[in-house]
């Protein structure tokens, strides 16, 4: 699950850099220096893209955090919950794949802004969500403190942290993907990110609540 939606960050950040102007739908930090790039030039309209990019994310998180709640991976109503929030996910970058369609990958500026602000969103409400899955140290769609634990074990520990290795791969591999799709066939590009998010919802709905975690 958690690889399916890495993968779909991946995608969805690709995506958002090669389609839609050159913003990030996760990487708050890459968009801040995108923030003082524009500021710099100036640019308005790269800076209204990393904006909308930046308030769509923190508004996802706040809604996947509120959603979430205290909950964690386990606990009674954790799964429906967290199906609830993925299904949501999911509605948005639907409404990204739908404004592509119709603009034939190539919006004009207002869609564009819209599509950034939807899929900003959409990861935020991930983030929010993936801080539940009980792996300490664990994100799904940002990936520089990952890659440094990574390190750190290996150098400090002789330990390679498996999973987040393979995390990073997913990440690499779903932007790898969605930018031959952004370059080959831009208006089916975000079909790769819907299809991830709703293969994780279906892992979620699917498993089977463990014995005494009630319904």
């Amino acid at each position: 699950m958690a690889t399916a939606l890495t993968m779909a960050a991946g995608a969805t950040n690709a995506i958002g850099f090669v389609l839609l102007g050159g913003v990030f739908a996760s990487v708050m930090t890459g968009n801040l220096v995108v923030l003082g790039l524009a500021a710099a030039e100036p640019d308005p309209v790269l800076a209204a893209r990393a904006g909308a990019a930046f308030g769509g994310f923190v508004l996802g998180v706040a809604a996947g955090a509120r959603a979430m709640g205290s909950l964690a991976a386990g606990r009674p109503k954790w799964r429906e919950r967290l199906a609830l929030v993925l299904a949501g996910e999911t509605v948005l970058l639907v409404a990204v794949l739908a404004v592509s369609s119709a603009a034939g990958g190539r919006p004009g500026e207002i869609l564009r802004l819209c599509m950034v602000a939807a899929a900003s969103l959409a990861m935020g409400v991930q983030s929010g969500a993936s801080r539940t899955f009980g792996i300490p140290g664990l994100s799904t769609t940002f990936f520089t403190g990952t890659l440094t634990g990574v390190l750190t074990g290996l150098v400090s520990e002789g330990v390679v942290r498996l999973h987040s290795v393979v995390l990073l791969a997913g990440l690499a591999a779903g932007a790898a993907a969605a930018g031959w799709l952004a370059f080959h066939a831009p208006a089916a590009a975000p079909v790769l990110p819907v299809a991830l998010v709703a293969a994780a919802l279906t892992v979620v709905a699917a498993r089977e609540a463990p014995v005494g975690a009630g319904p």
